[in-house]
Parts: C-alpha cells; sequence; structure tokens
C-alpha cells in the first residue's frame, strides 16, 4: 500500500504548476526550504536534493524575494497574486503568476509558493483583443459607410453640373482671368468628385468581380502605373516576389486600389521626411494564404497614430489634402477578401504593412516557392518619361 509521504510527492510532482514551500522569519526574510515539486526544481535548474540543501539566498529567483510591502499585506491578508516575466537560463521571457500563501506551523511562519506559466492565456487574451479591435473597427467601417452612400448619391448630382458648365464656360470664355478661375473651379470640383467616389467606395456600393489572379501581377502593374513619379521622387523600389506564387480568387482592380493607396502613402512620407527613400514589397507563399508585405524607409508613425490609421474620416495630412478614407477602404477591402492587414511601424525606423490574403480556389497545381526574384526600380537607370500630370494626394 502506497505511503502517505509518496503519496504526498506523487500529488506535488504531477502537478503542472510550480510549487514550493518555505520558512520566513518574523519579518518576512526567506529561512529555509522545506519541501519542492519537480517544476520547481526544473524552473530553477536544481535536482530536488540540491534545491532542498540551498538556501533562499542562494537562488536569484525573485519570487522568494518578499519585500516589507509584500510581507505586511500577506500578514494581512494571508493570500496575495503577483504577476512577474521570468528569463529563463536561454534569455526567453516567460510571464508567470505567483501565489503567495502565509500559513503557521509549530510556530514556524510558512510560504506555500505556486508559479504557473500564463504564456498561452497571455496569447489568448491578446488574440481577444485583436479580435475586439477588429470588430469594433468593422463594425464601424459598416455603421459609416451606411451613412456615407445616401451623402455621395446626393452630392453626386450637382458635382456632374458643376463639372460640366465649367468645362462649357472654359470653352467660350476669351478673358484669360476668367479662364483660370473657371479652371480652378473645375479643379476642385474634381478633387470633390474625387471625394465622393472614395465615399461610394468605402460604402461598397460597388459590386465585386473576383477572379483567379497571381498576386506578382498585381503587385507589378501598380508599380508601372506609378513609376515614373517614384524615380523623379528618388524613391527605389524593390520587388522580392515570390516564385509559382499560387493564384487566388480575388478582385484584380480592387487589390490594386490596396496597393496604389499605400504606395502613394509611402512616397510622399518618405519624400517629405528625407527627400528620397526605399519601398520594398515583398510576396511569399505561407501554404493556405499569401502574404504581401510593403515597406518603407519613412519617418515612421506613432503608437497613437497607429492605432488610428484604419479608422473612417482620420488624417494627419494638413490643409484638407487628405480625406481620412484611404486607408480605411484598403482595410474593407482586405477583409471583403477575407484577409487580414496589420501595421508595424516605429518612429524614425519606416512603416511595414503586413497583409494576408487567403489563397481560395485555386486550380493550378501548387509548387513550392524556393525562389524569389527581386527587381529594383532606379533612378539612375530609368529613362526618362514625358511629364505626368499633378494628381491630387493620397488619402
Amino acid at each position: 500500500m502506497m505511503k502517505q509521504e509518496e503519496l504526498f510527492h506523487l500529488f506535488l510532482d504531477n502537478m503542472l504548476d510550480a510549487v514550493a514551500v518555505y520558512e520566513v522569519s518574523q519579518e518576512g526574510k526567506p529561512l529555509k526550504f522545506m519541501e519542492a515539486n519537480e517544476q520547481m526544481c526544473r524552473y530553477i535548474g536544481y535536482t530536488h536534493e540540491e534545491f532542498l540543501r540551498m538556501q533562499p539566498a542562494d537562488i536569484r529567483f525573485e519570487c522568494f524575494n518578499i519585500t516589507p510591502a509584500l510581507w505586511q499585506e500577506l500578514l494581512e491578508v494571508r493570500y496575495l497574486l503577483n504577476e512577474y516575466v521570468y528569463k529563463t537560463n536561454d534569455n526567453v521571457s516567460v510571464p508567470i503568476e505567483i501565489h503567495y500563501h502565509f500559513f503557521q506551523l509549530d510556530g514556524r511562519n510558512l510560504i506555500f509558493l505556486t508559479i504557473r506559466d500564463i504564456s498561452e492565456r497571455k496569447k489568448a487574451e491578446e488574440n481577444q483583443r485583436r479580435l475586439e479591435k477588429d470588430l469594433n473597427l468593422s463594425s464601424r467601417l459598416a455603421s459609416v459607410g451606411a451613412l456615407t452612400a445616401g451623402v455621395a448619391h446626393e452630392i453626386n448630382s450637382p458635382l456632374t453640373s458643376i463639372l460640366g458648365f465649367s468645362e462649357r464656360l472654359a470653352r467660350k470664355c476669351t478673358s484669360e482671368e476668367q479662364h483660370r478661375d473657371i479652371e480652378r473651379i473645375h479643379t476642385e470640383a474634381l478633387r470633390a468628385a474625387k471625394v465622393v467616389d472614395n465615399l461610394r467606395t468605402f460604402a461598397r456600393s460597388y459590386e465585386q468581380e473576383k477572379k483567379l489572379c497571381g498576386l506578382n501581377d498585381v503587385i507589378r502593374k501598380s508599380v508601372e502605373l506609378r513609376e515614373y513619379e517614384l524615380v523623379v521622387q528618388n524613391i527605389v523600389v524593390e520587388l522580392e516576389l515570390a516564385e509559382n506564387l499560387p493564384s487566388t480568387l480575388m478582385d484584380f482592380y480592387k487589390i490594386q486600389q490596396v496597393l496604389i493607396n499605400m504606395i502613394l502613402n509611402a512616397e510622399q512620407a518618405m519624400y517629405q521626411a528625407h527627400g528620397r527613400g526605399r519601398l520594398l514589397i515583398k510576396t511569399q507563399d505561407m501554404g493556405n494564404y499569401i502574404r504581401m508585405i510593403i515597406e518603407d524607409n519613412g519617418p515612421g508613425i506613432a503608437p497613437e497614430i497607429a492605432e488610428r490609421v484604419f479608422d473612417p474620416f482620420f488624417t494627419t495630412k494638413e490643409d484638407s489634402r487628405g480625406t481620412g478614407l484611404g486607408l480605411s477602404v484598403c482595410y474593407g477591402i482586405i477583409m471583403e477578401h477575407d484577409g487580414k492587414v496589420q501595421l508595424e511601424s516605429k518612429l524614425g525606423q519606416g512603416t511595414r504593412f503586413i497583409i494576408d490574403l487567403p489563397i481560395k480556389n485555386s486550380r493550378l497545381p501548387r509548387k513550392k516557392s524556393t525562389k524569389v526574384v527581386v527587381v529594383k526600380v532606379n533612378a539612375k537607370t530609368r529613362a526618362k518619361s514625358p511629364k505626368s500630370l499633378p494628381q491630387n494626394p493620397p488619402d
């Protein structure tokens, strides 16, 4: 028959938590260990026999040190719970939960210490926060979208008249000064029309047309549209496109809209900050989904701004040059493709957007993407092109 002591050790050693019992002085100073389970010994890095022979002061483990404030609280409530980040021998940070139970036995003060690894719980909490944030943003996008659909329709009718009549007046006008004024009216009306178009897109009033497409093709054609302007602004574009990237169902023009908008934003940020820059666009086959990374070496985004970049109508651009809809539209398009978009940015170190698109109905045979094709667009090697018309700044 199993003895009580054997049963006790069997119980302790099969606990998932690390457990130790040690004696403390009247002032709360650790004196000696009384017992510990195998999990605790693994945390500290000693055998059970070695552990019991050691003094708490000999072990560099902050959990065993009781501050005067902690000791006074333990004397009052007998139980405390703290969280602590433990550094392993491999210098890996592990979040742990520490339970202090204070009791007295045969006139001695004893601490029953329990340590629980809460890494998985922290990951789950972080995932939950991320999901709630995405849900909150999606909800705001849906609400604002419903409102903007009606607003865009009401504004579009008078804008069409303004554009039409300003064109007629410009053709008939003989005064150069008046012609400039009419041109200004027409230009501002075009800008307003762009805002309306963004509002309509944001409100998802267009039906998507998804076809089997290759993401690398979308990237190449998007960069071609901005190639001359990028070269003029001394911005080198590097494409690191994985070969044999599987095709997936997507709306070519919607994904191109996402790319163009992000390229424009990066282009403007880098040029304003440094007068030059480097833009990296790369693709990766992640198995069940395709990853696209758009990375610039611009000024970066402050944390308080990074949290709001996908919010509708949020913009940092001065002089009312941005509508604050560009990245909101991008977010909505990626969500409609059942994808994910993440932002990583540090001030002074640039910005990176990570977009994941699921692989859907790919009828092409899967080939592992083992090779990456690197293409550079550089001002020194680019032939001159006709000067392009000025374009409105990105949202």
